[in-house]
This record gives structure tokens, C-alpha cells and sequence, in this order.
């Protein structure tokens, strides 16, 4: 009885430490994106392209930010574009893997200018 009693809770265990590494796995594995608005005038139809994922931002106020967290799905070259009034600037943001995680922050300026900030 105490013998079946401990190998139970040793699957326990093992299960849960499991779950657990998986978990952090995955949360290491993550992109983290953020879009900054550090100008006056407002950004709009932003559109960020990254890992094999799309992600759309109608409008980003001065001041405004938003962050994107994800996982890649394939293995590509990021885009972001975006107007101001009806003018188009566009950047390229680097290259995206499912086995890296990447963290910048895409600072959005009154000019067009597209800075890409990388954290190491």
C-alpha cells in the first residue's frame, strides 16, 4: 500500500515538472514586439508582418503604444508599414525562427522614420 502510495505521487511529480519545463520552454520561445508612437501626429493602418504571423494596428496615436506577444510560426523576414495621412513608410525588421525569441521595441516618428530598437 505505501509503495503504491509513493509511486503515484512520484508520476505525480514527474508529470508536474513536465508541465512545468514545457511551459517555461514555450515562454522563452516568445517574440516580444512593441510599437511606440513617439512622434506628434497619429499613425494609421499599421501593419506588422513577423515569424509567419500578421498583425494589424488601425490607429496609434501620439504617444500610443502596443505590444505583440507570439510565438513564430515559420521562419522569415519581418516587415512593418504604416501611413501618416497618406503617405506610406515602410522597414524591415530582421529575421524570425520558432527556435529564437526576439524582443524590440519599433519606434514610430513624425518624419516616417522607423527605428528598431533590438534588446539583447
Amino acid at each position: 500500500m505505501k509503495a503504491s502510495a509513493i509511486i503515484k505521487c512520484s508520476i505525480l511529480l514527474i508529470g508536474l515538472s513536465l508541465a512545468v519545463g514545457y511551459y517555461f520552454y514555450n515562454l522563452s520561445l516568445r517574440n516580444k514586439i512593441q510599437l511606440e508612437n513617439t512622434g506628434s501626429v497619429p499613425w494609421n493602418n499599421i501593419e506588422l508582418k513577423a515569424g509567419g504571423r500578421y498583425f494589424k494596428v488601425d490607429h496609434l496615436d501620439s504617444g500610443g503604444t502596443k505590444r505583440f506577444l507570439f510565438h513564430s510560426r515559420s521562419e522569415d523576414g519581418g516587415i512593418v508599414t504604416g501611413y501618416i495621412r497618406e503617405n506610406i513608410f515602410k522597414s524591415k525588421l530582421g529575421y524570425f525562427t520558432p527556435n529564437l525569441s526576439v524582443d524590440m521595441t519599433i519606434l514610430l516618428n513624425d518624419d516616417g522614420d522607423i527605428i528598431i530598437k533590438e534588446k539583447l
